[in-house]
This record gives C-alpha cells, sequence and structure tokens, in this order.
C-alpha cells in the first residue's frame, strides 16, 4: 500500500518552526515572564524532529525502516559520491536510497531464514578491499567516515547485506551452475584471440527491470543517476549503491573489455563514447544499463588482470579549501619525494619521515581491483620506479610497485571459470531477489 508523500512538506514545516522559536527566543530575552514559554516551546519542537527522525519510512515483512535510517544512508552516498549535502539532492536521492534499503531488508531477512551469518572476518575483509580500492592504507576508511560524520555503522549494516546476500545465493544457488572444462577453453581461447585489438575500460551499473510495473520508476532512476554523474558525483559510489550487477562490489568496474565483448546496443553504444564520456540509459531486456568509457588502448597481452603487485605509497595531504599556492608546493613536495626514491626501502623511510598515516605498504594486490586512477598508473610502471604524483580529493599519491607476478595458467583458468559462474550466477540472483519482493509485504511511507 502506498501512503501519501508528505514527508518532505512535513520536514520543512518543522525546520521553520524551529527557527521561528529561536528567533522569538532572541526577541524576548528581556521579557522575563515568557522566556520560559519559549524555551518549553524549543524543547517541545526538539522532541518532535527527534520523533520526526524515527518515523517510519517503510516496513518490510514487519520490520521498520526509519526515516533515521534513511537520513543516514543518504548521508553516507553523498559522501561517497562527493555530491552537495543539500536538502533538494537528498530529496531526489530519497526514493533511490529507500529502495536499496528495502533490498538489504529482503537479503538479511532471506540470510537469517536460512541460518547464514556475516562473521566479523567477514566484514573487515571487505572493508580492507573497499580501502585497497580507493587508495586508502589500513583504517583510511575509518578515518574518511569521521570527516564526515558518518557513523561506522551504516557502512557495516550495507557492506553486512552485500556479503549476506552472496553466502545466500552461493547455498542457494550453485549447484544450479555448471561451468565445464570446454567453456572455459572457449573462453580463454577468445582472450587468445583478441590480442592486440583495442580494448575499452569500462565501468557501468544495471538497473535490471524484474516488473512491467516498475519500468517508467526505473526508466527515471537510471536518468536520473546519469544527470548525477554529469554533475559531478561519483560514477563508482552511485554504481556501489544501485547497480545489480556482480560489479557493483567494485564500483561498476568491467575492467579490459574488447569491442564485440558485451554485444548488441552496449557496443554499439560505447564505439561511439570517447574516453571519459558516460552513455544515455541503454534498455535491454535485462533492464537499463549506463556505461561510462573511461579509457581506450591497444594491449598487446591479457591485459592486468592477471598482475599482482606488492605497493608502497606516500601519500601528501592537501586539505579542504587549502589556497592555491599551498597547493602547489604539496604538488612540488611529492614530486621531490617520487625522485628521491630508488627502491622501495627508499619509499619506506620517506613514508615513516612524512608522518602521514595514509603512507606506506599497501601489500600485494591484484591490479584489476585497484580504482581506475590508480590501477592506470601501476599497469606500466616499472619495478622501483616512483609514479607521478596522482591528485586525489584529500592530497597527492605516490606509488611504486615493489613486486610484480603475472598468474599462471592454472590461476588463470580459475580466474575465467569465475568471471563465468559470476555471469549465470548474476541471471539467478536477480530472479532470487525479484521473488522476494513479490512474496513481500512492503509498505512505503514516505
Amino acid at each position: 500500500m502506498i501512503r501519501p508523500r508528505h514527508f518532505i512538506l512535513r520536514n520543512r514545516y518543522l525546520g521553520t518552526s524551529a527557527f521561528g522559536m529561536v528567533r522569538e527566543t532572541a526577541l524576548l530575552r528581556n521579557r522575563p515572564g515568557m522566556v520560559l514559554l519559549a524555551v518549553m516551546a524549543m524543547l517541545v519542537c526538539g522532541a518532535i524532529q527527534a520523533q520526526e527522525a524515527l518515523r517510519i519510512a517503510a516496513i518490510v515483512n514487519e520490520e521498520v525502516i526509519s526515516a533515521y535510517d534513511l537520513g543516514a544512508r543518504t548521508a553516507m552516498l553523498l559522501a561517497f559520491s562527493q555530491q552537495a549535502d543539500k536538502a533538494e539532492t537528498r530529496r531526489r536521492l530519497a526514493p533511490q536510497v529507500l529502495r536499496r534499503l528495502i533490498d538489504e531488508k529482503l537479503k538479511m531477512q532471506e540470510a537469517k531464514r536460512l541460518s547464514i551469518r556475516v562473521g566479523k572476518s567477514d566484514i573487515e575483509r571487505a572493508i580492507s578491499q573497499l580501502e585497497l580500492q580507493n587508495g586508502l592504507p589500513k583504517g583510511g576508511l575509518d578515518a574518511f567516515l569521521s570527516q564526515n560524520g558518518i557513523s561506522r555503522s551504516v557502512l557495516i549494516d550495507r557492506i553486512e547485506a552485500g556479503i549476506a546476500w552472496i553466502k545466500v545465493v552461493n547455498r542457494r544457488l550453485r549447484a544450479q551452475i555448471s561451468i565445464s572444462g570446454e567453456q572455459i577453453d572457449e573462453k580463454l581461447a577468445e582472450i587468445e584471440k583478441n590480442k592486440g585489438k583495442p580494448e575499452m575500460l569500462v565501468a557501468e551499473i544495471l538497473l535490471p527491470v524484474d516488473n512491467p510495473e516498475h519500468e517508467n520508476e526505473i526508466g527515471l532512476l537510471a536518468n536520473r543517476l546519469v544527470q548525477q554523474v554529469k554533475g559531478g558525483a561519483a560514477f563508482t559510489s552511485l554504481a556501489g549503491n544501485f547497480s545489480q550487477s556482480p560489479t557493483a562490489a567494485v564500483g561498476g568496474d568491467l575492467g579490459w573489455i574488447k569491442q564485440g565483448q558485451l554485444g548488441g546496443k552496449l557496443d554499439a553504444t560505447l564505439a561511439k563514447l570517447r574516453p571519459g564520456q558516460i552513455s544515455n540509459p541503454i534498455r535491454t531486456l535485462a533492464g537499463y544499463h549506463i556505461l561510462l568509457l573511461r579509457d581506450r588502448r591497444t594491449e598487446p597481452g591479457a591485459g592486468s588482470a592477471d598482475i599482482t603487485v606488492s605497493l608502497q605509497q606516500l601519500f601528501i595531504p592537501v586539505p579542504k579549501n587549502t589556497d592555491p599556492a599551498t597547493q602547489t608546493a604539496q604538488m612540488e613536495l611529492a614530486m621531490s619525494m617520487g625522485q628521491k626514491a630508488k627502491n622501495c626501502q627508499d619509499m619506506k623511510k620517506l613514508s615513516e619521515e612524512l608522518g602521514s598515516p595514509m603512507s606506506g605498504s599497501l601489500g600485494r594486490v591484484k591490479i584489476d581491483s585497484l580504482p581506475i586512477e590508480l590501477r592506470t598508473e601501476v599497469q606500466d610502471l616499472a619495478v622501483d620506479k616512483a609514479s607521478r604524483p596522482i591528485r586525489t580529493n584529500d592530497g597527492y599519491i605516490v606509488l611504486m610497485v615493489c613486486e610484480r607476478e603475472k598468474d599462471s595458467t592454472a590461476v588463470q583458468r580459475r580466474k575465467v571459470e569465475q568471471l563465468l559462474l559470476d555471469q549465470r550466477r548474476s541471471i539467478l540472483a536477480r530472479r532470487y531477489l525479484r521473488d522476494l519482493h513479490r512474496a513481500a509485504f512492503v509498505d512505503v511511507r514516505l
């Protein structure tokens, strides 16, 4: 049952009332007989606002999503996608975020029904992976959340739902998927055949349309996401929050792909894009796709997906609102330190001298697990050679590859098998979630 959408109007009224109370108190500060009444009115107004935060946004099979839950998740999305925290932006994002929260409730309820638990170690591994993807050292994600006033529990809830759903899907659907040796051979032969052909570095957002009744709603969402990216929002964050593809876990990153690999409308659209461009929503049988072309290249080998590297990092901070002269000085410092480092031992010493908590070893990582900006810099970087300074939102990063190792044939076969498994599992998982929606009682109250 859909209730009237009065949430925004009510919030606006309460905000005006609170301001009015403060102004009235200031005017009456010399009238003692009325000050107590004004203060009491403010307390009552504050209590009403607190009650408003706990108001029900939706009910999912008797479990509640509060307005506070919705606001906290929206704040996190704004921070990760680098959007300004404005009332209009929150209003526009609210339906999208609420839909994701409803999905997560259904996923967690199904995990509970199957007695599936998410352990602390599962969550810590996921956080470490997020830090690697965002070029952060251990603990860097907690620092980011703290700087933006976001409770760690808000992120943990999202991570836990994602891990629980993977476990649910693996338990219920893995037995239905079989990848043969011949299929792996065919895929490896295709990769070998395409060596030397142009490749595209692509990221995606997939919004499935599992119910024709949601066609217009999902189409509008797809268009809003495109406009948000064009307006400066981070594609990776929007993909992580809204995409229903397995690539959502890595910010929508598809990696380097060959022309013809996606097929049909998607390939035709990619052929027309220039690096840095985002497509309009593309309707296919699966739903709406949004593609971001990050780069093009001619790759002589199998690409960076087979490579593991050991990395050292220098981080030179540049706080927000820093004046241009200081920014230039910090960039020159980053360049100078990179030139001083002749090997990874030098990088380690410079990290200690710098004293930045985000400097130091990043450990062994797959090149294709790095964020795009770092991957592009690292994939052709020689061992013991410092990268150029890489600008981030918070400063400059200098990287150095300490070791580089190529996967064996057996590892490559396992990776291809996993790729094929993920593709099949993605289709079945979307059907699974659609069935949970159909069987659920969902009462949206905003």
